[in-house]
């Protein structure tokens, strides 16, 4: 991830470290590092607050959902940085729009099979990133099971869940089921100077298959010893000549399937018509000097693709946080 890639290229000394930068026929200049510290004491309990709210828009058709969760997390020291038992505390689940009748029943099925796995133990590094999910074969029967239970899936439908989660990893499944324990991992343990933004190119999946160039940065924007705070600013996706370029490259793929579907049923082939696409997440961070833990993270991810006169937009907002209990 980026952290790691931050925290490598930054100095390793303590906080404000000041460190000289000298440029070819420049003047050498002073620049100060601050360091987030992730501090917790031995055996800590970390509490976790979510609000989600999720907009799923398909050519028309509206579903908004909103979580409202809370968690307990009992950390112990693990080779990799930490094993983290996470309990489910609280969980309240709603899923709005008129026309949303039988996915809100889907939904609530499945909310309910997860709300029934009342704890997830997982293996995280030093900066408390989820690496893997332990036991991650039980686990994944126990939800199974749940999704019987609740009706999210029948008989006929197992077989179709196997095919799925049966082989996924349990890297994968760490990143699927715990989503917003990385986001709040993203700030800890940086080292970064103050309104100097590091970035990164990398890769992301691309919708129609394939992967867009994109683009990360972490920005440290406030840094306040009074307040006992710090706040960070984190921008990820592909730029807009990314997505042009992608549209532009899948284009060929997207008229052969168009016209091999219209060969099948004997029919003339549907237009692509035109591409576009939007594709961000960025999120804002408060940080407690004290214990390097995420006091308040607001964060949005923006997923929109539209073919013609295809159009999917999607829309996800957290209102995060963490304490030490």
């Amino acid at each position: 991830m980026i952290r790691a890639v931050v925290i490598a290229a930054c100095i390793a000394a303590g906080v404000s470290a000041p460190v000289w930068a000298d440029v070819l026929g420049a003047t050498p200049l002073q620049v100060e590092y601050y360091q987030l510290r992730l501090t917790l004491p031995p055996g800590a309990a970390v509490r976790q607050t979510l609000k989600r709210t999720t907009e799923s828009e398909t050519n028309g058709k509206v579903i908004r959902t909103r979580l409202e969760a809370e968690y307990l997390s009992q950390l112990s020291r693990h080779p990799d940085g930490y094993r983290v038992v996470k309990t489910l505390v609280k969980n309240e689940f709603k899923v709005e729009g008129a026309e949303a009748d039988a996915e809100r029943l889907e939904l609530e099925k499945v909310m309910q099979a997860a709300a029934a796995i009342r704890d997830i133990t997982y293996i995280a590094d030093e900066s408390l990133t989820p690496l893997r999910l332990e036991n991650w074969p039980h686990l994944r029967n126990r939800l199974k099971a749940a999704m019987r239970r609740s009706g999210a899936i029948d008989a006929r439908e197992g077989d179709a869940f196997d095919g799925l989660y049966g082989p996924m990893t349990a890297e994968t499944a760490a990143e699927q089921f715990l989503p917003e324990d990385a986001l709040l991992a993203i700030p800890h343990n940086l080292g970064l100077s103050l309104n100097n933004p590091y970035r990164l190119d990398s890769l992301i999946n691309g919708p129609f298959g394939g992967t867009i160039s994109a683009r990360e940065s972490l920005t440290l924007t406030a840094w306040d010893e009074a307040a006992g705070e710090a706040e960070v600013l984190y921008e990820s996706g592909p730029t807009r000549e990314a997505l042009d370029a992608y549209a532009l490259r899948v284009r060929p793929a997207l008229e052969q399937a168009a016209a091999r579907t219209a060969r099948i049923r004997k029919t003339a082939p549907v237009p692509v018509g035109d591409i576009q696409l939007d594709i961000g997440t960025t999120c804002r961070y408060r940080i407690s000097l004290k214990t390097g833990l995420v006091s308040r993270a607001e964060c949005q991810s923006v997923r929109d693709i539209r073919q013609g006169d295809d159009r999917r937009r999607h829309r996800e907002n957290w209102v995060l946080g963490e304490t030490v209990k």
